[in-house]
């Protein structure tokens, strides 16, 4: 069996085994495994803009037209070296588990394989086939926690030549861990900030770095309960590229819905103003708006059969797991688009 352990990775990545030429790296954070795929495509020392050198493939289309994959990885260089192929998207699809598999088998010679894929279970085929290969390596790659998101703000801080005090740390790491791309990110941008300053504190922090997911999940689930139609493709596109959870987005909508299903009750059944049932509630002043807007405009019966249809679809997407992300917004985007029926009516 070929695999690590997460703890062992950061070490293979100082140092990668190319004796292993297929590397499966795979995680719920998207930019952490894209950040170690390109580690080690850079050990590698093959020049990614080489196109006679280096390629980069769709997992997506990969299985529409495997037989790209066999050509990329099999054919040997014109100019003589190794050949260079990443694979990203990689899930749950069978064709292209099978042909990894495949070509595990044997050692693959003049090439490289790194396939970059989402949170794999135990199970999952393409895992299983990588960890059981002689000729290959899985690498389980998991948020940012701890001393892995230290590291990463000591490394861009010495890169930029300046201190951060304890505070400002302590703040600047509440604000981060989404998504290890966007995290380093915001901390390359608060260097910038800071350029030319002794040392970075909480202040600095707060001034220039956004917390990478928790507002946005709040404007999106707004947007949705509101009727913000045209708005709400970009926020949806927005959190998934920041990595943020769809299980998140799922359960902060349910419970937004459950609140108004429950405030809903005193406006019809009591008869006190939507401002004051909200005032009640004591929103984020930049929530106000929009949950006046869904109490004045959502019928009780609707918000309980809304209820019951996100309780559904989250179920759904746990048992399909490959579709989380499109059952998620096509649900958000019909329940905004009754949101707006609800409020024009």
């Amino acid at each position: 069996m070929a695999q690590k352990k997460a703890g062992e990775v950061d070490a293979f990545l100082s140092r990668p085994d190319f004796s292993y030429p297929v590397i499966l790296l795979y995680g719920p954070d998207p930019g952490l495994v894209s950040e170690r795929a390109a580690t080690i495509a850079g050990h590698s020392g093959i020049d990614p803009s080489d196109p006679f050198a280096s390629v980069s493939l769709s997992a997506d289309e990969l299985e529409k037209d495997i037989g790209r994959l066999y050509d990329e990885a099999l054919t040997v260089s014109l100019f003589g070296g190794t050949r260079l192929i990443r694979v990203r998207g990689a899930g749950t699809g069978k064709v292209l588990s099978e042909a990894v598999a495949t070509l595990s088998e044997k050692k693959l010679e003049g090439a490289i394989l790194i396939v970059e894929a989402g949170d794999l279970k135990r199970n999952a085929a393409l895992r299983l086939s990588v960890e059981r290969a002689k000729f290959a390596i899985a690498l389980p790659c998991y948020q940012d926690e701890g001393r892995a998101l230290d590291r990463m703000i000591d490394e861009e801080f010495s890169r930029a030549g300046l201190q951060i005090d304890r505070e400002g740390r302590e703040e600047l790491k509440s604000r981060l861990g989404a998504n290890r791309m966007a995290s380093r990110g915001e901390v390359e941008k608060l260097c910038v900030y800071a350029y030319g300053t002794e040392r970075v504190t909480a202040d600095d922090v707060a001034a220039i770095v956004g917390d990478v997911s928790a507002d946005a999940v709040d404007e999106a689930i707004d947007a949705t309960i509101s009727g913000a139609v045209k708005k709400l493709p970009a926020l949806i596109e927005r959190l998934t590229d920041a990595g943020t959870p769809i299980f998140q987005l799922q359960q902060n909508l349910l419970r937004t819905i459950q609140q108004l299903t429950a405030m809903r009750e005193i406006v019809e059944r009591q008869g006190e103003p939507v401002s004051r049932v909200v005032e009640r509630r004591r929103p984020h002043f930049k929530r106000k708006a929009a949950l006046e807007t869904a109490l004045a405009s959502w019928p009780l019966d609707a918000l309980a059969r809304t209820a019951r249809r996100i309780e559904t679809d989250i179920l759904r997407s746990r048992k399909e797991n490959q579709m989380a992300l499109t059952i998620t917004r096509q649900m958000m985007l019909s329940i905004a688009v009754e949101a707006a029926k609800n409020r024009r009516g």
